[in-house]
């Protein structure tokens, strides 16, 4: 029994070694194809990783690794795999220069589409709600510290813009606290809004 134990663990770390030298679109392939599709643009629930920030993609990692953001043990394998630093850093990069989906067209309430569109835009300061254009781009491509949200699942954003008491990673408390001054219509139009960017 000891004999085929050792045997198995041989044949992961074999194989844990294998996927550490793969190239970037071999790990996608192996690692992150089903739930994120094969060039990032997955169908969902998963969110789409094709042009998102690799900054961004590696502090959502750390966060996992950190057990600072739930995932249901979805990477368990990909964290197995993904020891090193230049592992992930080629993943995001990987990722970041693959083409987005493009936009869907415009459609639904036009009045929730033009008060998603100001919210992003100027914000509401009077609550405290900053410009969301001012940390996520003109047309939802994120920055230095914040995620693309351009062509990202409308269920998948609606999921991450809710407030929750549970122990935020430090890049998330930020945004807890915009989320707090946001009514439920305010997300409501700005989700509205992010669908057609």
């Amino acid at each position: 029994m000891k004999f085929w134990i050792g045997i198995a663990l041989m044949g992961m770390g074999v194989l844990a070694g294998a996927l550490a030298r793969a190239e970037p679109a071999q790990l996608d392939r192996q690692l992150c194809a089903s739930c994120h599709g094969a060039d990032g643009n997955g169908p969902g629930p998963a969110p789409r990783l094709a042009g998102q920030q690799a900054g961004y993609i590696e502090q959502q990692w750390q966060a996992f690794r950190l057990h600072q953001r739930a995932d249901g043990g979805a990477h368990g394998a990909a964290m197995a795999a993904l020891k090193s630093e230049g592992g992930i850093k080629a993943l995001a990069a990987y990722f970041a220069a693959q083409p987005p989906a493009p936009a869907r067209p415009a459609g639904g309430d036009p009045a929730l589409l033009a008060a998603g569109r100001k919210l992003y835009a100027e914000g509401n300061l009077a609550v405290g709600t900053p410009p969301c254009f001012s940390c996520h781009g003109d047309r939802g491509e994120g920055g230095s510290a914040a995620p693309r949200l351009a062509g990202q699942h409308a269920a998948y954003l609606a999921r991450r813009m809710r407030v929750s008491d549970a122990p935020q990673p430090d890049s998330a408390m930020e945004m807890q606290e915009i989320l707090k001054t946001m009514s439920a219509d305010d997300i409501k139009a700005l989700l509205a809004y992010l669908a057609t960017l």
